[in-house]
C-alpha cells in the first residue's frame, strides 16, 4: 500500500511506527486539520523540544514520537526541496555564464583594433608585430622633430570688444568673435601649453565611437530576452501604484519602494552605493506618434534633449530593439558625465497607446569613454498615450544604480540625490519645453517652425529689423544652434585644478584650451572658462536679472557700459519669456559695429541665457533669411541657471519659500590669436585675462543681486 502512494507527500499525511517486536510498522494517517496545525508549527518552529511535542501532540490527539518523526520528515523534505532548487538556480546561472563565455570567445576570435581595423596583436606574430610597431613610431619621432614650428595667422578682431583693463593691451584675445579666418593648427600644441590648471579639449564634434563587431546569433537571443523581460517589467512598474510607488520624504516626489520591488523582480545589484528613481506624468502637445518616432530616432533623440544628453549612437540595430550609447551631463564642468550602453525597444500597446523601454547592456565588448561605467539604467521607459485633442499624455519612469566613485561638488550634491539632476522630472520639463519649440514634422523637430508657414509675423513677436518671415527662421535656428554649442562646452571631457578653490558657494573657475577648425565657429585657439556658484535667490529671479536690459551693461563686457537696446524679439514657445532676441548696444548705433543675439528660455526646474556677439555685417545676414545658420561663425557664452534640489527649492520658481537657492553656471569662450604662437602668445597673461574675465562679471552679478560669500 505503501509503495503506491505519492513519496513528496507521504511524509506530510502519515508517520510511522514499529511494533513492540520490531518487525511489522504501523502506518497512521493525519487529518488535514491536524495537517494545518503542524504546518503551522513548523514555519515558526521547525526544531520543537520534547515538552513542546508533548504539548503539541495533547492538543492535536497525537503521540510524542508521531509528533517528532513528523518534523524529522518534515525537515528532511524542506531540505531536499531546497537544494533542488539551488541545483536548479545554479544550472541556469551556469548555462548563462557559459552562454556568456562563449559570445565572449565568439568576441575574441573576431577582435579586431578600433583604430585602423588590423588584427589584433595575439592574431598575428607577436615579435613581427612589435618590431613594425617599433619601425613606425621612429619613423613618426623622426616626421615630428624635424617638423618646423607651426604658425597661427593673425586673425585681428576688427569689431568686437576688449576685455577691459585686463586684455586692452593683449592684441591676441577675442572675446566672442564671429571672425572666421584659416589658422594652421599646432601640432605641439598640447606639449607647449600644458599646465596644471589647464586642459586642452578637441572641437565640439561627435566622437568617433569604435565600430563594434556584427552580433553573433547568441547574443541577439540573450539581447532579445532581456528586452522582452524591461519591457514587461517598465509596464508593471509604470501602471503601478503604492505599495510599489511611494513619496520621498525628502521632496514628495514619487520614487520606487525598493523592498517591494525587490520582492517582485529578482535582480543582480551592480552597484551597492545608490538607486534612483522616479516617475512623472506630462501632457505634451505633439502627436503621439510623431513622438514615438522622434524619440525612436537617435539624432533626434540627441537634439530633443540637448541640454541633457551630450551624446548618442546607435551601435546595433536589431528586429525589434537596438543597442545604443548615450553620455548624459548636466550643465555644468564640476560633475562628470553619465554613460550608459542600452537596450531600446519600442511596443504599441493598444491604438493609441505606445511603450518604449530602456535596459543597460553591458555584454558587448564597448569602450567607454571615461572608463568602466558607473551608472546602470534598470528596466526604466516611457508611457506614450494619444489624446483625442492631439496631445500626447506621457508617463515617464527613471531607475538607476548608481556608484558615485568621485563624490560631487558639495554645491551640486542635492541636485544629485534628490532626483532633479537625472530624474524623470527633468526628462519631462525638457520634452514639455522643447514640445513648444519644435514640430511635429520629421524634418524639422522645431515648435517654432510651426509658425514658419504663416505670412505674418504672431502678436507675441516684435520683428523690429528683421523684416521677413525667413528672416525670423534663420534667426530662431541660429538661436537653437547656440543653445547646443553651448550646452557642449559645459561638459569638459578632462577636469582640471581650480584656480580659485571654494569650498562653500562657489567652485573657482576652470579653464580648458582647444584648436577650432569646424565650420559654424571661429577657426583658431579658443579658451573657455566655467565656474558655478550657489546665489541665495529663486531661479526665476536670477533669470529676470540677467534678462533684464536695463541693467545689462553694468555686468555684461560686451556693452562696453553702454545701455543696451532690444531691436528684435521672437518668442518660442507657450512662455513669453523664453525667446530669442537681438540686442544693439548704444555704442554700436553711434557708429560701433557689435550686435548680441541672444537665446533664453526658463522651464520649471530652470532655464539659460546664452548670447554671442556678431558684426553687423553678420547680423544682416543672419536676418536677411538669405544666410545658412549653419555657416554663420559664431561662439556662445551665457549661464545655466538650476534649482540647488533641495527639499525647500520645490516650490514654484518665483521664489514660493523661503530658503530657495540657485545654482548658477557662467561660461564664457574666447577666440585666441595671434602671428605666432610660441613667440608672441604668453599663456600665463591670457589665462589671467580669461580668469579676470570670468570673476569680475560674477563679483558684478553678485553684487548686484545684493547677495554676498557666506550666504
Amino acid at each position: 500500500m505503501a509503495s503506491g502512494r505519492d513519496s513528496s507527500s507521504s511524509d506530510e499525511q502519515e508517520t510511522s511506527l514499529y511494533t513492540s517486536d520490531g518487525d511489522k510498522r504501523i502506518y497512521h494517517r493525519h487529518s488535514n486539520h491536524q495537517i494545518q496545525k503542524l504546518e503551522a508549527y513548523f514555519k515558526e518552529c521547525p526544531h520543537p523540544d520534547d515538552l513542546q511535542q508533548l504539548k503539541l501532540g495533547e492538543e492535536l490527539k497525537l503521540k510524542q514520537k508521531q509528533i517528532k518523526f513528523w518534523f524529522q520528515n518534515k525537515r528532511t523534505q524542506a531540505k531536499v526541496q531546497n537544494e533542488k532548487a539551488d541545483n536548479a538556480s545554479l544550472r541556469t546561472e551556469n548555462m548563462k555564464i557559459r552562454r556568456e563565455n562563449e559570445a565572449m570567445q565568439e568576441a575574441l576570435n573576431t577582435v579586431t583594433c578600433p583604430p585602423c581595423g588590423g588584427p589584433h596583436p595575439e592574431q598575428v606574430d607577436r615579435k613581427l608585430y612589435f618590431q613594425n610597431l617599433s619601425e613606425n613610431n621612429a619613423y613618426l619621432r623622426e616626421e615630428t622633430e624635424g617638423h618646423p614650428k607651426p604658425i597661427v595667422n593673425a586673425l585681428a578682431y576688427l569689431h568686437g570688444p576688449s576685455l577691459h583693463a585686463s586684455t586692452s593691451n593683449n592684441p591676441h584675445v577675442t572675446y566672442g568673435t564671429s571672425s572666421n579666418h584659416l589658422v594652421e593648427p599646432p601640432s605641439l600644441l598640447r606639449e607647449l601649453y600644458l599646465r596644471e590648471h589647464i586642459s586642452f579639449a578637441q572641437p565640439p564634434q561627435p566622437r568617433q565611437l569604435q565600430c563594434s563587431p556584427p552580433l553573433s546569433n547568441m547574443e541577439k537571443v540573450m539581447m532579445t530576452e532581456a528586452m522582452v523581460a524591461a519591457v514587461t517589467e517598465v509596464i508593471t512598474l509604470i501602471q503601478t501604484e503604492e505599495p510599489m510607488w511611494i513619496k520621498s520624504s525628502i521632496d514628495s516626489r514619487l520614487v520606487i519602494d525598493q523592498e517591494n520591488y525587490e520582492k517582485k523582480f529578482t535582480k543582480n545589484s551592480y552597484f551597492k552605493t545608490r538607486i534612483e528613481s522616479s516617475k512623472e506624468i506630462a501632457v505634451i502637445p505633439l502627436d503621439a506618434k510623431n513622438l514615438v518616432n522622434m524619440l525612436l530616432d537617435t539624432e533626434k533623440w540627441a537634439s530633443l534633449f540637448s541640454t541633457i544628453v551630450s551624446k548618442a549612437k546607435t551601435i546595433h540595430v536589431l528586429e525589434s530593439s537596438k543597442l545604443m550609447y548615450e553620455q548624459l551631463h548636466i550643465l555644468s564642468p564640476l560633475l562628470p558625465p553619465r554613460e550608459f550602453m542600452i537596450l531600446r525597444c519600442c511596443q504599441q500597446l493598444e491604438e493609441g497607446l505606445w511603450v518604449i523601454a530602456d535596459v543597460s547592456y553591458h555584454q558587448v565588448a564597448f569602450e567607454f569613454e571615461f572608463g568602466t561605467p558607473a551608472c546602470y539604467k534598470r528596466p526604466s521607459g516611457f508611457l506614450i498615450q494619444a489624446m483625442p485633442n492631439g496631445h500626447s499624455k506621457v508617463t515617464w519612469m527613471e531607475h538607476v544604480e548608481v556608484n558615485d566613485k568621485v563624490r560631487a561638488h558639495r554645491i551640486y550634491r542635492d541636485l544629485l540625490c534628490g532626483g532633479f539632476g537625472y530624474g524623470a522630472r527633468r526628462w519631462t520639463a525638457t520634452l514639455e519645453r522643447m514640445s513648444r519649440r519644435w514640430t511635429a514634422t520629421l524634418e524639422r523637430m522645431c515648435e517654432r517652425l510651426s509658425l514658419y508657414s504663416v505670412s505674418d509675423f504672431p502678436t507675441t513677436d516684435d520683428p523690429g529689423v528683421v523684416k521677413t518671415i525667413n528672416g525670423r527662421r534663420r534667426l530662431m535656428d541660429l538661436g537653437e544652434r547656440m543653445l547646443k554649442n553651448f550646452a557642449w562646452i559645459l561638459n569638459m571631457p578632462e577636469k582640471s585644478d581650480f584656480s580659485q578653490q571654494s569650498a562653500t558657494n562657489s567652485s573657482g573657475v576652470n579653464i580648458s584650451v582647444r584648436v577650432n577648425k569646424e565650420a559654424g565657429q571661429p577657426v583658431g585657439l579658443i579658451v573657455c572658462a566655467c565656474s558655478s556658484l550657489c546665489l541665495p535667490l529663486a531661479p526665476l529671479q536670477v533669470y529676470n536679472f540677467l534678462k533684464n536690459l536695463e541693467v545689462r551693461h553694468q555686468w555684461d563686457v560686451l556693452c562696453h557700459a553702454s545701455p543696451v537696446t532690444e531691436v528684435a524679439r521672437f518668442v518660442t514657445g507657450a512662455n513669453n519669456k523664453n525667446c530669442v532676441n537681438i540686442l544693439q548696444p548704444s555704442s554700436a548705433a553711434e557708429g560701433g559695429d557689435l550686435m548680441i543675439i541672444q537665446d533664453s528660455f526658463i522651464d520649471a526646474l530652470g532655464g539659460m541665457v546664452v548670447y554671442a556677439p556678431v558684426d553687423l555685417s553678420t547680423a544682416h545676414a543672419a536676418v536677411s533669411g538669405n544666410v545658412n545658420p549653419s555657416d554663420i561663425p559664431i561662439l556662445p557664452s551665457g549661464f545655466v541657471i538650476s534649482r540647488d534640489g533641495r527639499p525647500s527649492a520645490t516650490a514654484e520658481l518665483d521664489g514660493g519659500c523661503d530658503n530657495c537657492k540657485t545654482l548658477l553656471t557662467v561660461a564664457f569662450q574666447i577666440l585666441v590669436t595671434g602671428p605666432t604662437i610660441y613667440e608672441e602668445l604668453q599663456m600665463d597673461k591670457w589665462t589671467t585675462s580669461v580668469d579676470t574675465l570670468i570673476s569680475s562679471t560674477i563679483t558684478k552679478v553678485k553684487a548686484m543681486l545684493n547677495c554676498h560669500d557666506g550666504q
